[in-house]
C-alpha cells in the first residue's frame, strides 16, 4: 500500500528525503524475505529518488516533498520562523543535509539494501555517504564534549554547520546523541566488522517480548479500529 501511494500520496512531515530514506530499510529486509524482482524494483525506485541529487562529496541534500503534503513544511512568513517544526532548508536549492531525520536513517539503509542485493548501485552510494561522514565528524579541544559527534545540520557549499534553524526544539547546531550518532555510529561499525544488521542480528531473541509488548505500544482495541 505504501509504495502504490508513492509518491504522489506520501506525506511528508520535515521534508520528503526522510521519508525514502526510512523506507528503504523496510524494502531491504523485504528482498531478504521475497527475493523477487518486483520488490527489487520497488526498492531501486525509492533508492533512485532519494539519490538523485546525491552530491559528488557523497552529502544527500534535504528535500521537501509536494506543497500540502507536508505535516511541518518551511514557514511561510517571517512571524512564522521558530515556532513549530521546520525543514532545515527552504527551498530545494538549499544545499543542506539533515543528520537527524534522513542521513543516518539513509545510510542503514543504504548499507542494508547493498548486502541483500549485492549491487554496486547501493555499496557505491554507501561509500560515498560514509566518507562525507568522516569527514564533517566534529573535532574541537575546546568543547570535548562534542569531539566526536554531529551536528543535525550541515550545509555542503559553504562546507560548515548552517542551515534554517527554524526548527523549535531541534536546531541545526543540535547534537541528537542517541538519535543522529547512534545510527552512524552503528553503521561505521558494521562497515569494519563487515556483516549487515540483518545478519548481525539473526540470532536476537526480541521475538520474546514482541507479544507484551506490541499490546502496550497498539493494544488490540486500536488494531480492531484499523481493520
Amino acid at each position: 500500500m505504501t509504495v502504490k501511494a508513492y509518491p504522489g500520496q506520501w506525506k511528508w512531515t520535515n521534508g520528503i528525503q526522510q521519508e525514502r530514506a526510512k523506507m528503504m530499510i523496510p524494502l531491504a529486509w523485504l528482498v531478504r524475505v521475497e527475493d523477487t524482482p518486483e520488490h527489487r524494483e520497488w526498492l531501486e525506485k525509492i533508492a533512485s529518488d532519494l539519490l538523485e541529487r546525491q552530491d559528488e562529496c557523497g552529502a544527500i541534500p534535504e528535500e521537501t516533498g509536494e506543497a500540502g503534503k507536508g505535516g511541518f513544511p518551511p514557514p511561510a512568513s517571517n512571524e512564522a520562523y521558530g515556532t513549530s517544526e521546520t525543514p532545515l532548508i527552504q527551498t530545494n536549492t538549499d544545499k543542506a543535509s539533515d543528520l537527524l531525520y534522513t542521513v543516518n536513517f539513509a545510510f542503514l539503509g543504504l548499507h542494508e539494501a547493498a548486502a541483500a542485493t549485492g549491487d554496486k548501485f547501493y555499496s557505491d552510494a554507501e561509500d560515498k555517504l560514509a566518507e562525507f561522514l568522516c569527514r564533517i565528524q566534529i573535532r574541537s579541544e575546546t568543547h570535548p564534549e562534542l569531539d566526536g559527534g554531529w551536528f543535525r545540520a550541515f550545509d555542503f557549499k559553504r562546507w560548515e554547520y548552517w542551515a534554517s534553524n527554524g526548527d523549535a526544539g531541534w536546531g541545526a547546531w543540535s547534537v541528537e546523541s542517541g538519535w543522529s550518532q547512534s545510527w552512524i555510529t552503528a553503521v561505521l561499525a558494521l562497515r569494519q566488522m563487515d556483516i549487515s544488521l540483518w545478519e548481525f542480528t539473526k540470532n536476537s531473541r526480541i521475538e520474546e517480548q514482541f507479544s507484551p509488548m506490541r499490546e502496550q505500544m497498539i493494544p488490540d482495541r486500536i488494531l480492531q479500529k484499523l481493520k
